[in-house]
């Protein structure tokens, strides 16, 4: 999925105050199971439960 196709395409930093600060919630938006971190492709998160993938801003990139 190309980032510009997302809901939200901003680069981290331009959606952040405090750039040193990134707060996630780790709940799968497809089944609520939780992701595993550093897991994923695009260097985030990878849920276990069917295969989604998350970017290291929390937005999904691939999968339900």
């Amino acid at each position: 999925v190309p980032t510009s196709t997302l809901r939200d395409p901003e680069a981290d930093d331009q959606r952040v105050i405090k750039p040193e600060w990134l707060v996630v919630i780790g709940v799968c938006t497809h089944l609520g199971c939780v992701p595993i971190a550093n897991a994923g492709d695009w260097g985030g998160y990878y849920c276990p439960c069917h295969g989604s993938h998350y970017d290291a801003s929390g937005r999904i990139r691939k999968g339900p």
